[in-house]
């Protein structure tokens, strides 16, 4: 049964990247390029944050009944228009795990514009091989403010690989264009695609309810159709719940804390 299931993670798992995470990103439908998913530099490296230093925690169950574990972390710090961060995450079981640290850079060149990268090496675990294959991996990412209403957000993943490098840091790219409704309510029309997987359109909605409750949702093709989550904003922090649906392999639970220093 566990072999099963490492297959399955194997084939249905590695479309996404690695240091990627967060209930928003889980509730939103897995897109990294959009801004309402940013957790510290980790997701786009071109989406920057306001105040001097964010940091956060993430941890996944991927598929419910399941011992495939996600989780992670994100450290970045700003220095006026240039922020530095780092992440690290695990994703696996006791026999068969992906580990990814990475460093980023971003820089704000105006207030409709910044750009970043991150680059680090993401490694393979197997307890039947004594090797550990490591690769190069990273991204590149930009945020751009269109007019009061409309934003939009790019990040392109492991342009320097290629599709046969072992699955694990595959190349590919993540558009998304964001709308204000109003002051509590903005939405998203998201596109993602790597060099394995059919490309995935969605569309995103997030709300705020009062000053403390956040609804994350959305909606989009592929085995994954939609996704929400639901997070609760305090002084020191926020903290988030978030799910996304397979159609064959069920719910995968997720949260994270986020703290910041303004």
């Amino acid at each position: 049964m566990r072999r099963i299931w490492m297959l399955l993670y194997c084939c249905l798992g590695t479309w996404q990247l690695h240091a990627q995470q967060g209930a928003a990103f889980w509730g939103l439908g897995g897109n990294e390029a959009n801004r309402d998913a940013a957790f510290g530099l980790s997701n786009n490296p071109g989406v920057a944050f306001s105040g001097k230093a964010l940091g956060g925690v993430w941890g996944q169950q991927r598929f419910t009944g399941t011992t495939i574990a996600h989780g992670g972390a994100a450290l970045a710090f700003r220095n006026k228009g240039t922020l530095y961060g780092g992440d690290f995450s695990y994703r696996g079981t006791s026999d068969f795990s992906v580990n990814s640290a990475h460093f980023s850079l971003c820089q704000i060149i105006s207030s409709q514009f910044s750009v970043g990268f991150s680059v680090g090496y993401t490694s393979l675990h197997q307890s039947m091989l004594n090797e550990r294959p490591a690769w190069l991996s990273g991204r590149l990412g930009a945020a751009f403010q269109l007019n009061e209403k409309w934003d939009g957000s790019a990040v392109i993943f492991n342009p320097w690989n290629s599709a046969n490098d072992g699955g694990v840091a595959i190349p590919g790219g993540a558009l998304a264009l964001g709308y204000k409704i109003n002051p509590l309510t903005r939405a998203g029309f998201q596109y993602r695609y790597n060099a394995s997987f059919q490309p995935v359109y969605g569309i995103s909605i997030r709300h705020e309810y009062g000053k403390r409750i956040v609804f994350n949702g959305a909606l989009q093709i592929g085995p994954e159709p939609f996704s929400g989550g639901i997070e609760y904003k305090s002084a020191s922090g926020n903290f988030g719940l978030a799910t996304r649906y397979h159609t064959y392999l069920g719910f995968s639970p997720a949260f994270s804390w986020i703290w910041s220093k303004r």
